[in-house]
């Protein structure tokens, strides 16, 4: 069986954690140091580009998809393991084509929410920056909730319906998230073999 060791983040079990199929959790296990920095640089991302409240309550920067994300550099580090992993797991790698979208944060307060929707692409990812009520985490149209926290990333397939349940708290949840495509990365099956990847 194909092993790959990934350095900084920490993969939920599938099975153990009844997560179904496609649906994964990572830890960051270094988030300590990522969220203030990050913080910092959402909050130049909403002074550079006046970001105000939307009408729904909350921050976001998802219709600027041209503007510089002051982010940007922080999160592709941090992503570059779990994108690897999940590549070894399905034998894929990141498309070379597809160009990855634009990340996007999004910041609820009180009151705040986002209603049933759906992402293009074949995987979408949420960090979870700030997530100080767990049960204000993304709520699926077909599961319900699952098991994350803070300085969990959660990827999942962009068919499923999902949502940001309205915060009731009077504490702020911050996210950034964006879809990723994926192309078979045949290389990798060659080196493994096929049977490697059956689960």
């Amino acid at each position: 069986m194909m092993t790959k060791t990934i350095s900084k983040t920490l993969t939920t079990n599938n099975s153990k954690a009844k997560l179904p199929d496609h649906v994964h959790i990572f830890s960051v296990e270094d988030h300590d140091y990522w969220k203030p920095k990050l913080l910092k640089s959402i909050d130049q991302m909403k002074a550079d580009n006046n970001i105000e409240l939307n009408g729904a309550g909350y921050y976001y920067d998802f219709d600027i998809p041209k503007a510089p994300r002051t982010y940007g550099n922080l999160m592709n580090n941090i992503l570059l393991s779990p994108i690897e992993e999940i590549g070894y797991k399905y034998g894929l790698m990141e498309s070379r084509y597809a160009k990855r979208p634009p990340l996007w944060f999004q910041q609820y307060i009180q009151g705040s929410g986002f209603g049933w929707h759906q992402h293009d692409g074949h995987w979408a990812f949420i960090y979870y920056i700030e997530l100080p009520e767990i049960k204000e985490a993304t709520e699926f149209l077909n599961y319900g909730q699952f098991n994350v926290k803070e300085g969990d990333i959660l990827f999942f397939p962009t068919f499923l319906n999902h949502r940001s349940p309205i915060i009731k708290s009077n504490l702020r949840k911050t996210i950034i998230s964006t879809n990723i495509n994926f192309e078979v990365d045949r290389e990798l099956i060659g080196e493994f073999g096929e049977e490697s990847f059956r689960h």
